[in-house]
């Protein structure tokens, strides 16, 4: 019996060294991965907006252009068109408010408002910089375009406890960026593309405010606020705000 007993106790010592071997294995391969696919459920419980990510709005069939039917908007040396009479214009500090006749109002922010985000990266800590630059190498980021569209880009689903360590860590970063960063806007994220001006709108205009990040061809970065007053019937449509979108552009020196 003792012989037996002893048998079956080294039968388990040997089990259960080998699960320890292995867990030990798993957690030095897959340990981090593993921790930020965890994290990353978490944070999606919390804020299921994290699932979103940006879905293209479809290309106008008619590109607008700054001569385009409407009234032309001038703000801190740019200028877009829209497609209603001006009411009145209330200057601010870091952003102006358009109202319009019918109800509509565009809050538009100027590029010397918006954070230089890679810059002050780049300037403020270069030792962060240097991590940023290690985590990111094999998926460059070179603009402050660049770092939104991989920031909205990622979602918790891109995350799994087998990837690579480099490919975890990247993820990780970009949805902590992304929970920094925030949605802006109402539900739903939209991307867009028009040549000279592209971006991110958060928001569908036919349920509410709408609120865009735009980026132009010269590095310039801006953004726009879609809302109407309080208790007015006034609409804002998509083609509305693809026509501003599309003929934001800068004031002719002239013109000035």
């Amino acid at each position: 019996m003792n012989n037996e007993a002893e048998k079956s106790g080294a039968r388990s010592a040997i089990i259960l060294l080998v699960i320890v071997l292995l867990l030990a294995g798993y957690s030095v391969e897959f340990g981090l991965q593993t921790l930020a696919w965890a994290e990353a459920r978490h944070w999606a419980g919390i804020n299921p907006w994290l699932n979103d990510v940006p879905q293209p709005l479809p290309a106008p069939a008619t590109p607008a252009t700054p001569a385009a039917k409407g009234t032309q908007v001038k703000a801190y040396d740019f200028q877009f068109t829209a497609p209603w009479a001006i009411s009145k214009i209330t200057p601010s500090l870091n952003f102006v408010d358009v109202h319009f006749e019918p109800g509509q109002v565009i809050t538009f922010f100027g590029p010397d408002t918006q954070l230089d985000t890679l810059r002050e990266l780049r300037n403020s800590n270069p030792a962060e910089y240097q991590k940023f630059m290690t985590v990111f190498a094999e998926h460059p980021i070179e603009s402050n375009y660049e770092i939104y569209q991989a920031v909205y880009s990622v979602s918790p689903a891109q995350l799994s406890p087998f990837l690579r360590q480099r490919d975890a860590l990247r993820i990780n970063s970009l949805l902590l960026w992304k929970l920094s960063f925030g949605t802006e806007g109402g539900a739903g994220i939209f991307s867009f593309d028009f040549g000279k001006n592209h971006g991110f709108q958060f928001g569908d205009p036919a349920k509410g405010p709408a609120a865009l990040r735009v980026f132009d061809d010269r590095g310039h970065q801006f953004r726009f606020i879609f809302t109407t007053t309080a208790g007015s019937s006034a609409k804002i449509t998509q083609d509305d705000i693809d026509r501003a979108v599309q003929t934001l552009e800068p004031v002719p020196i002239l013109e000035r």
